[in-house]
């Protein structure tokens, strides 16, 4: 019989310290928090209530919401690019936060600013791209002027803590995998092969050991989900959409997301399982939403070789659970840039026809039907097998959000 949730217990987070000011742009002022919500994760052994969440590159505006938000529109902000984003703090330092959770409150335990092996502070912005490329954003400030690309950016999504102390982090502008000290000193950036000449100037080592097609990621579509295996022996991740594989338009339409095991002692992939979204009609609350609008959100392991997976549009969220079976592998070949059709444009029935393995799902918990959850949730762990912790993304309070940890408690075992 499937576990039943009987509690859900929200806990917002206080302004403070989870403030970063009020800051005038344009014709407004908006008042920002830290925007911990981009992931969450528990080290085995910590105390009970720690945990880890990671803030994403910094509070910023794509450029098409500018006139809706800052009262000024991208003709004025970006050059005219409504692609682009404005960085309200370009200074703003990329971290980890260490977060304790009692029973009615949150306190901020540590801010793990990431930084080079100098001291030094990261940024959040985008890093540079050969003239042409246009697979990366461009970055305004908030006066409008165009800020230049920096070689040892992160637009950090997602993180794991791993029982040797350090920290991994998903990464979207790479997409990459950032190995992080406890300290927060980047000692390695992981990237697709092929594009280590992007961080030919980064203050940290790179090195290529992802899969080339990996470098296809949608535009702010990289590592959204990331975790680690009790172990600490792999990591498990995937993009928050489809690759753009072999062109940008299949990105909009595809279902199928490569989800990947990382060996982290071997620093090289062990294997790939396709993972396969929901269509857009089975988030109710988003009734408008198209293909392209379904993401993944965040992932936990809850064994070596169970994962729960959140996939969501704007309105709603799910929770599914996976088991990574070994005869459910994609064979290597899928990883190949010259094989067509590629796994992005094979639609169900042909990969059917293929006998192409797709990992199955189970449904635990859907915020279609369970009323009190989070609309849009980015942030997923667990403290024990009867309870999953959550977090929603306020986007660093631009419109006005503030985030919640949500308790969630079931009456027997998940997995």
């Amino acid at each position: 019989m499937a576990a039943r949730l009987t509690e859900i217990r929200r806990i917002a987070l206080p302004i403070r310290p989870f403030d970063l000011g009020r800051i005038p742009v344009g014709e407004t002022e908006l008042r920002l928090s830290l925007g911990i919500g981009s992931g969450l994760s528990r080290r085995p052994g910590d105390p009970p209530g720690r945990l880890y969440a990671v803030t994403d590159r910094g509070p910023n505006v794509p450029c098409d919401e500018a006139t809706a938000i800052l009262g000024r529109g991208p003709d004025v902000m970006c050059g005219g690019d409504g692609d682009a984003k404005i960085f309200l703090q370009p200074d703003f330092q990329p971290s980890i936060v260490a977060i304790e959770i009692a029973a009615t409150r949150v306190r901020l335990a540590a801010r793990i600013g990431l930084h080079d092996g100098a001291g030094a502070p990261l940024s959040g912005l985008p890093n540079p791209r050969e003239e042409g490329e246009d697979a990366i954003e461009q970055a305004f400030d908030a006066e409008g002027q165009r800020l230049p690309p920096d070689p040892g950016g992160v637009d950090t999504e997602s993180v794991a803590a791993a029982p040797d102390g350090t920290f991994w982090v998903g990464e979207e502008y790479g997409p990459s995998l950032l190995h992080v000290a406890a300290d927060g000193t980047l000692i390695e950036r992981i990237v697709p092969r092929g594009t280590g000449r992007h961080y030919r100037k980064a203050p940290y080592p790179v090195r290529e050991r992802l899969p080339e097609v990996f470098a296809r990621r949608r535009l702010n579509r990289g590592f959204e989900g990331l975790t680690m295996s009790p172990d600490g022996r792999f990591l498990h991740f995937m993009t928050q959409s489809a690759l753009a594989h072999p062109g940008r338009e299949v990105a909009l339409w595809s279902r199928n997301i490569r989800l990947l095991t990382f060996d982290v002692k071997k620093r090289e992939v062990e294997c790939c399982h396709l993972y396969r979204m929901e269509r857009p009609a089975a988030f109710r609350a988003d009734r408008n939403a198209q293909r392209r609008d379904v993401k993944i959100g965040d992932m936990t392991s809850v064994s070596p070789y169970d994962l729960l997976v959140v996939e969501r549009v704007e309105n709603a969220s799910k929770i599914f659970h996976v088991r990574l079976l070994a005869d459910e592998r994609l064979d290597p070949a899928w990883l190949d840039l010259d094989r067509r059709p590629t796994l992005e444009e094979t639609d169900g029935r042909h990969l059917r026809r293929q006998e192409v393995p797709v990992l199955s799902k189970r449904l635990i918990l859907d915020s279609d039907k369970e009323e009190g959850l989070p609309a849009k949730i980015e942030g997923l762990s667990w403290f024990d097998e009867r309870t999953l912790v959550v977090i929603d993304d306020d986007d660093f309070g631009i419109k006005g959000a503030r985030s919640a940890i949500h308790i969630l408690r079931f009456d027997s075992p998940l997995i």
